[in-house]
């Protein structure tokens, strides 16, 4: 199931002005932490043009469908809301179409946040918390398939940014489950093929958006 990212986005902002008005002061118990998280994931449309030497250029709009996003972090709480980590978070999208010409193949990403979180008092048995993320973008890899012939693209390195937005309970004093919605976007660059005669150019964006379900242990 994935989600059109201009609603997730609506959806975070609005949640975000609602924890706005939430008490700043939010009791936690400081230590270490690991968690793991996934969910569905949908990506944003971006221009982009794909060449070869055998067949048809296929350039405009790139159109993605069904995803899903995973990941993982080792953090700190610090005891007063304030928390970090590091984190490695996957993410893959089906490719549909590219200038209205129907195509198979996916989308995806590896990339290596640090993460910091704020939590806020409880409303009820949930404790809604807001996060942002710095990232370092270790792959971002394109496959294509046309005619049975698959090409494959990918690029290395650059930044990416994330908004974090989501909720927590308490299990027990040390498992947590979790919700949350994440808006990531990467900074462009240029793919290399791994065959020779296919380009793709443009430099397409890569702006994910997923909605986890997550597990904490701590310690």
């Amino acid at each position: 199931m994935s989600f059109p990212t201009k609603s997730l986005v609506c959806a975070s902002l609005a949640g975000l002005s609602i924890l706005a008005t939430l008490p700043v002061v939010a009791q936690d118990r400081s230590g270490l932490y690991v968690s793991a998280y996934g969910g569905s994931s949908s990506l944003a449309s971006t221009s982009l043009t794909e060449s070869r030497t055998s067949l048809s250029t296929l350039t405009g709009k790139g159109a993605f469908g069904s995803g899903i996003g995973l990941g993982g972090a080792f953090g700190y709480r610090y005891g007063n809301g304030w928390a970090a980590e590091l984190a490695w978070d996957y993410r893959s999208h089906d490719v549909k179409r590219i200038g209205g010409t129907p195509v198979q193949g996916d989308f995806a990403s590896t990339t290596a946040f640090l993460n910091g979180y704020y939590r806020f008092q409880k409303l009820g048995i949930v404790r809604p918390f807001v996060g942002a993320g710095l990232g370092y973008v270790t792959e971002i890899d394109m496959d294509l398939s046309r005619d049975g012939a698959e090409k494959e693209y990918s690029r290395r390195g650059g930044l990416g940014v994330q908004a974090i937005l989501g909720g927590e309970v308490e299990l027990t004093d040390r498992w947590n489950v979790s919700a949350d919605l994440r808006w990531s976007q990467m900074g462009s660059g240029s793919f290399k093929s791994t065959s020779a005669g296919a380009t793709l150019s443009g430099k397409p964006k890569y702006q994910p958006t997923s909605v986890n379900l997550g597990l904490t242990y701590r310690f």
